[in-house]
């Protein structure tokens, strides 16, 4: 087994099984590609791919179990690379984040301005994208960390740290009739036309299940992934947006009103995931301990390490739970 049929197996099933695709990524020939591949098969014995013809379809069971263990094979030797510069260029590199929009636009700025001061010579790249397209990052090892809101808690084979609550803001124009609402009910709110975060209608949504619970009809009518995008069309008349609560800035919203939902709709956490595979060089750290002063270093080796116990890979990890709630 060679290190060049590991990366070209999983270049393969990054680029969704096109081998022409994977190729050119890796600068070689398909012929060369896919002789590696089978050569890999042959090797461990059994099929990885389903096919039709030349063409690959599908991963097979086994290709699923092996492409995990590869990316964490690959992803261990890029560490062997990152403790020698570890070692050399303590406070050079660059740090790849996937994120949402509103984490991007309305918590990071400070964050990153204090990291940069403190690592100048350290590039942050920032990946904007829904929270499964931002997961998804990290399973490929697009990403090094990600910072995502919802339900990911029930992710598996991350390192998750739950770094702080928030609750959702329902924004109204000031001629609205819910604009002199001092206590707002989940009732008073189903009878609006929503608009809310892309996947918010979806059934696995905490915003719907507070629905559910109640027994209340409502109606989503527009969805979008960008805050500033629910609050135009908020102002446009549409409907009642929710969004989060950092997503309401004075002097820029101070058309629109924020209405408290806390006693209404669970509060929603954000996490920062990445792989338990993942070398954390000290920049990283660092910036964990800008994005969520309370964690500390000892506590994401902890969790690290609880990952890295687990053999059974279909289990649940344990989160470091939040000390902050708004």
């Amino acid at each position: 087994m060679k290190l060049q049929q590991l990366r070209f197996f999983e270049a393969v099933c990054k680029h969704n099984l096109n081998v022409t695709a994977a190729s050119k990524a890796l600068f070689t020939s398909q012929p060369g590609v896919s002789r590696q591949v089978r050569m890999f098969e042959d090797e461990l014995g059994v099929p990885l791919f389903k096919r039709q013809g030349k063409s690959l379809v599908s991963l097979t069971t086994a290709g699923e179990e092996v492409l995990l263990r590869v990316r964490r094979a690959l992803k261990e030797v890029e560490n062997i690379a990152a403790v020698s510069k570890e070692l050399s260029q303590v406070k050079q590199g660059q740090l790849n984040i996937s994120t949402t929009h509103t984490q991007a636009r309305y918590v990071l700025p400070a964050v990153i301005k204090s990291f940069h001061e403190r690592f100048p010579d350290v590039k942050v790249n920032l990946h904007q994208g829904t929270s499964k397209q931002n997961i998804q990052s990290i399973r490929n090892g697009e990403t090094d960390f990600t910072i995502a809101s919802g339900g990911i808690e029930d992710d598996k084979q991350l390192v998750k740290i739950d770094c702080f609550k928030w609750q959702r803001y329902v924004v109204v124009p000031k001629n609205h009739e819910l604009a002199n609402k001092t206590n707002l009910t989940l009732e008073e709110l189903s009878k609006q036309p929503l608009i809310v975060y892309l996947y918010n209608d979806q059934e696995s949504s905490s915003l719907v299940k507070a629905f559910r619970k109640a027994k209340l009809d409502f109606q989503i009518v527009f969805t979008a992934r960008d805050s500033d995008v629910i609050k135009t069309y908020v102002r446009s008349g549409l409907g009642v947006g929710i969004i989060a609560s950092m997503a309401f800035e004075a002097g820029v919203d101070d058309d629109l009103v924020a209405l408290e939902t806390k006693d209404i709709l669970p509060l929603c956490s954000t996490w920062i995931a990445f792989q338990p595979s993942l070398y954390l060089r000290q920049f990283m750290h660092d910036f964990i301990g800008l994005f969520a002063p309370h964690v500390s270093k000892n506590q994401v080796q902890d969790a690290i390490d609880r990952e890295n116990a687990v053999v059974d890979p279909q289990r649940e990890s344990l989160p470091i739970h939040s000390m902050w709630h708004i």
